[in-house]
């Protein structure tokens, strides 16, 4: 081959090189675009088309961003709320990097779906997301009316009531609320008068250990009061000792 002919050959790859990277080269934010139409932009960010405009989006997620075909996989599994999310799907889901909260994208925008603050955490297997809800602050967002949490301090039990975990019950006793079988379970051996309480008939101790309390009509009510003190054993009938 000559060196005319060789020099035009290596032109005519670079050329057709240049060409092949045209797509993602001069790509930008704010640049237009198709709808569906994403690529990468490094090993953790993409570009997504939003709007008719390229938005940023974090890929960070262990598989990062990569090229499928002629669009990006960016693994947005891993975000914090008001990132950017790719909105391919009416249910793409996110854990922040803690694990403590689920978020989900609308808008083109990370936003919080759930607080995740039991042991279990935030965990997503394939497009599912599951949220360990066991433990709940009062006023976090919940999805299953009448589903119960114990509160972060131990000392009440939480129910799901119109989206939102609220006040469900007080345990006072010496377990607080814990965690049997996997279903948050409340010590309420201890109690104060007009406390909530659930089993008609349970009786327990007042606090100051002054005299019985029984549950009636779905309170706790004085009963007996003990000269020598009420005394825990084992809860319920005959689960005290008062004197």
């Amino acid at each position: 081959m000559s060196r005319s002919a060789n020099l035009g050959f290596v032109f005519a790859v670079a050329f057709a090189l240049s060409l092949a990277l045209l797509p993602a080269c001069g790509r930008s934010v704010g640049g237009s675009c198709k709808p569906g139409e994403s690529l990468c932009k490094d090993k953790s960010t993409a570009l997504s088309c939003q709007s008719g405009k390229l938005a940023e989006v974090g890929c960070m997620g262990p598989l990062g961003c990569t090229r499928f075909q002629d669009h990006a996989n960016c693994d947005d599994s891993v975000a914090t709320e008001g990132d950017a999310c790719m909105g391919e799907s009416d249910e793409e889901y996110a854990c922040s990097a803690d694990k403590k909260r689920a978020l989900l994208c609308r808008g083109g925008k990370f936003e919080r779906y759930l607080e995740c603050r039991g042991k279990g955490g935030c965990s997503l297997l394939g497009h599912q997301v599951s949220c360990d809800t066991s433990v709940s602050a009062k006023g976090d967002p919940c999805k299953v009316q009448g589903a119960s949490a114990c509160a972060v301090d131990s000392k009440e039990m939480l129910v799901c009531r119109d989206g939102r975990f609220a006040h469900y019950r007080y345990c006072r006793g010496l377990a607080g609320c814990y965690s049997k079988d996997d279903v948050p379970a409340c010590d309420e051996t201890l109690s104060m008068d007009q406390d909530e309480c659930g089993l008609p008939g349970f009786v327990v101790c007042s606090v100051d250990g002054q005299s019985e309390l029984i549950c009636q009509g779905g309170r706790f009510t004085k009963g007996r009061t003990c000269r020598t003190g009420c005394t825990v054993i084992s809860g319920g009938r005959g689960g005290i000792d008062c004197k």
